[in-house]
């Protein structure tokens, strides 16, 4: 019996300790309204190998299908998640271990040639349990 009180306890802790990370990206300038992205990972057995299923949520709208991949160029503990709308922006965001984050956002533009980008650096939470699952050590 107590066993099996502590195997629940356990399981509600890693239960809760792996939530959604939640990343917000402020603006530099203060006019526009702040990015807050929430990123759920979504295993499946379809993933590769370093290349893992993420849903992503951008200000409350989506999800957003998107993966998520090791750095390898950086030498250092980063990841990048990728995601991409039905409008085809693409939003590119890249994530240090320390949970500091730069958001890249690619738009069409109005020609066919054109693609508007802008970045925002921020912060991110959660990112810890997932990171340490998908970083070889």
């Amino acid at each position: 019996m107590m066993t099996l009180l502590v195997a629940m306890i356990m399981q509600t802790i890693s239960l809760n300790s792996d939530g959604p990370i939640h990343c917000d990206f402020p603006s530099a300038d203060g006019a526009s309204k702040m990015i807050v992205i929430e990123l759920h990972p979504r295993p499946s057995l379809k993933d590769q190998p370093g290349l893992y299923r993420v849903a992503m949520t951008l200000n409350g709208q989506g999800p957003l299908r998107a993966s998520a991949q090791p750095i390898h160029s950086t030498g250092e503990r980063d990841m990048l998640i990728q995601g991409r709308s039905k409008r085809h922006y693409t939003y590119s965001l890249g994530l240090r271990a320390d949970g500091k984050a730069a958001l890249n956002i690619s738009k069409p533009g109005a020609s066919e040639d054109e693609v508007i980008k802008s970045t925002r650096i921020g912060t991110c939470l959660g990112h810890k349990v997932h990171m340490q699952r998908w970083l070889p050590q």
